[in-house]
């Protein structure tokens, strides 16, 4: 997984939350790479039984393993409890999870596909990305893009405090 890869290449292991996480793959791969992940999504999932990595090698995962997860949606007091979230996936939540994460003095990394219930008008030329730069711009953010060589969204944007940030 690619996020997988561009995470552990540049930022420490921490406490992090997956908003929207889904099956928890994600979660998963970081808990085995020494993080401490938690999946918040409403709907319960199982964590998948296979999956092909970037080496095109098909893993799978025993039936006894779980990743830690909050079944039930985002709230903006959550992010207090993690260094980082993460949201792939994050429908109707990714500018919540801008404006707590600055509140609370926390990082995140956002690749939102679409404005699905978020709580800004939704308008033809409407550029997702540009409207969340924007967003947090004028809540003093300054966030990086970053592109990962991904089918779909590939354009993410992040948010890292310096002590989370692996030294290059």
């Amino acid at each position: 997984m690619l996020l997988h890869q561009w995470l552990i290449n540049n930022i420490k292991p921490c406490n992090a939350a997956d908003v929207g996480g889904g099956k928890g793959l994600l979660a998963y791969l970081l808990d085995k790479d020494g993080w401490n992940v938690t999946v918040i999504d409403p709907e319960y999932q199982e964590l998948p039984v296979k999956y092909t990595d970037l080496n095109k090698k098909k893993n799978k995962i025993n039936i006894d393993e779980k990743v830690v997860r909050i079944n039930k949606g985002f709230s903006y007091e959550m992010v207090n409890d993690y260094d980082l979230i993460i949201g792939l996936h994050a429908h109707g939540v990714n500018m919540n999870i801008i404006k707590a994460c600055k509140e609370y003095g926390k990082s995140f990394v956002l690749f939102p596909c679409c404005v699905i219930d978020e709580p800004i008008e939704k308008k033809q030329d409407l550029n997702w990305i540009k409207s969340l730069e924007d967003y947090a711009l004028s809540l003093d953010i300054h966030t990086e893009k970053i592109k990962l060589d991904m089918v779909g969204n590939n354009i993410g944007l992040i948010w890292i405090k310096k002590e989370l940030r692996v030294e290059s």
